[in-house]
């Protein structure tokens, strides 16, 4: 009985230490947090902002023991340091995440503002993937839409123009890839949406001329396009005259028929795209005279 006593009185013991073990740990927390958060408001205060970025994660970890005033704080302090240290991915999350949370809150204005210089500023060069900068676009509109008359107004519409001239590179760059390979009708479709889309990025007597010069060589891609499908014909025919069962061969007819339609298409595609290419070079001739460009052009036509 005496021993039943002592055992019990043992994990009453290691029970109690145990629960002030949790409450010490959960009062360490709580003062880390603070501390943390302290540090890292002060040092973006002054401008320390390397400094700011490490404190504010760290106390991010204990974000529990935060009011939700601090956290608020905290997140905008975060993004924005972040962004003043030039560190634009990083800013793009913490941003995104910001404007998410605090949709309302008076510092979202500033915030989607640097979200879109920093979209900007990720944004690769011409020649490479344009996501970014397709994005940075996206929100630039979105801001003038919804904070028409703000302070960043002017900043914002300045980036929408240094991005479209980006854009408008690269698809240039997409669209002398595709004439310089032999993808006329793909060339001319891009050339086309410049002319509208692009006005003032380019010399309009060159790209009015890239224009028409592969409206006019669509016929050459089109014969190369119905040669490769007249070879995928003659296999599929062989392999008909092979086949053993109905059902194969409705197979392989159903291939010849899908080529067939297509060597048609490509045929139309080429006809329409030269009758267009002659009646742009007309007009190319009344807007910007006989230029060497207009000279080149002629040459292609005399070609057929």
């Amino acid at each position: 009985m005496r021993y039943i006593t002592k055992h019990r009185w043992f994990f009453i013991f290691l029970l109690l230490m145990v629960v002030s073990c949790a409450k010490m740990t959960e009062e360490k927390r709580a003062k880390l947090a603070q501390e943390l958060y302290s540090e890292g408001m002060s040092a973006y205060t002054n401008r320390s902002y390397s400094k700011a970025t490490q404190k504010l994660k760290e106390a991010l970890k204990y974000i529990d023991q935060l009011t939700p005033q601090q956290i608020k704080d905290l997140k905008y302090a975060l993004a924005e340091s972040y962004y003043l240290d030039k560190d634009y991915i990083n800013a793009v999350v913490y941003l995104e995440d910001y404007i998410f949370q605090y949709p309302d809150s008076p510092e979202t204005e500033k915030a989607y503002y640097m979200l879109i210089d920093s979209y900007a500023k990720v944004a690769p060069d011409a020649y490479r993937d344009q996501t970014y900068t397709q994005k940075a676009l996206e929100k630039a509109r979105d801001f003038l839409s919804k904070y028409p008359n703000s302070p960043y107004a002017d900043r914002v519409a300045d980036i929408i123009e240094s991005i479209k001239g980006r854009e408008a590179k690269h698809q240039y760059l997409i669209a002398r890839f595709y004439e310089d390979y032999g993808y006329y009708y793909s060339a001319a479709r891009r050339y086309r949406d410049l002319l509208i889309n692009y006005p003032n990025e380019f010399s309009e007597a060159e790209l009015l001329y890239r224009y028409i010069k592969s409206l006019l060589l669509v016929r050459k891609q089109a014969q190369k396009m119905e040669e490769k499908y007249r070879g995928w014909i003659n296999q599929a025919q062989k392999h008909l005259k092979e086949a053993r069962t109905e059902e194969e061969k409705k197979a392989i007819q159903n291939r010849i028929d899908f080529l067939s339609k297509e060597i048609e298409r490509w045929r139309n595609i080429a006809q329409e795209s030269y009758q267009e290419g002659l009646a742009q070079a007309q007009k190319y001739k009344e807007v910007f005279g006989e230029n060497n460009y207009y000279k080149d052009l002629q040459r292609y036509i005399k070609k057929g």
